[in-house]
């Protein structure tokens, strides 16, 4: 019966390290954070820069008060909850003080706030539109991804027009094609978290919290996976990209629903969609494991 039960626990662990989203089961293996996508990783991309990587469960924490991502003032502990203190019920037998983040003069905020339209954020966290703030970006690996129609692979590993950068690249260029965006796709479906993307600017550049419906039409957000919209960023600059705000149908278990895409989503794969909350509940009825089967295309 002991074994059985031991056996249960691994699977069940598996499955939600797995199967699920994180920002559902709150729940992520040791070392581990929860994207804002619902996948579990290590790194900048699920932990924040210079986050603490923290040990199983992860309850609610997913706040920019959360110590394990901003750290703890001096002298205070962060507890495996992500609340700062200075008791043992913080700092444990062992004390392990988290470092305060760096002063908001220091450092550029837009890895939280996210840049405005025409702009991307710097590895030094200040939004422009120079090669030194998007040479850096994360957005496109164009050598695997290729580029749409008109762009080439410079230097900096996105598409951009024909340059000294492009014209360089271009004589070695393979001929690899970008993802197709016409037709009808299926995929996976997953909630995302867009503030934890981003607090004030979408990756394209709308504002969070700006009304996204036309006369009286509901439209809900959605982020593409990034092999379908990375082939169309210019410049590394994705908030030029034509895929932002394109509108797209999506019919899932409980009817269909428009969304409009104004964010990209890292971790998913070419076909599937991230959905804010309120997109996923009118397309799947409840939040479920935070994951549903979708058909959709472009409109």
């Amino acid at each position: 019966m002991i074994t059985i039960g031991c056996v249960s626990l691994l699977l069940l662990s598996f499955v939600n390290s797995v199967a699920s989203n994180c920002l559902v089961t709150g729940y992520c293996g040791t070392n581990q954070c929860c994207s804002a996508f619902g996948s579990c990783g290590a790194g900048a991309s699920y932990c924040g820069g210079g986050a603490v990587a923290y040990p199983g469960w992860s309850g609610t924490p997913y706040v920019s008060g959360d110590c394990r991502i901003v750290g703890c003032g001096a002298g205070y502990c962060c507890s495996p909850y992500g609340y700062c203190g200075a008791s043992t019920d913080y700092c444990g037998t062992v004390v392990v003080v988290a470092p305060a983040p760096a002063p908001a003069a220091a450092v550029g905020q837009c890895r939280l706030t996210g840049c405005p339209a025409g702009s991307c954020c710097s590895q030094y966290g200040y939004c422009g539109n120079t090669a030194a703030h998007c040479g850096v970006a994360t957005y496109g690996n164009c050598g695997a991804t290729a580029c749409g129609s008109g762009l080439c692979c410079t230097r900096y590993g996105y598409c951009g027009s024909v340059n000294v950068y492009c014209a360089f690249q271009r004589s070695g260029a393979s001929n690899a094609q970008p993802a197709p965006l016409e037709g009808e796709f299926r995929g996976d479906a997953t909630y995302y978290n867009e503030t934890k993307v981003s607090s004030q600017y979408s990756t394209c550049g709308t504002e969070r919290g700006r009304s996204l419906n036309e006369d009286k039409e509901i439209v809900y957000g959605a982020a593409l996976n990034q092999i379908q919209f990375d082939p169309y960023t210019v410049n590394g600059i994705p908030s030029n990209n034509p895929i932002c705000h394109k509108k797209a149908l999506v019919k899932g278990p409980k009817g269909e629903i428009t969304v409009r895409f104004i964010d990209r989503c890292p971790d998913c794969k070419e076909g599937d969609i991230a959905l804010t909350q309120d997109a996923f509940i009118a397309l799947a009825g409840e939040l479920g494991t935070g994951h549903t089967n979708v058909e959709w295309h472009f409109i």
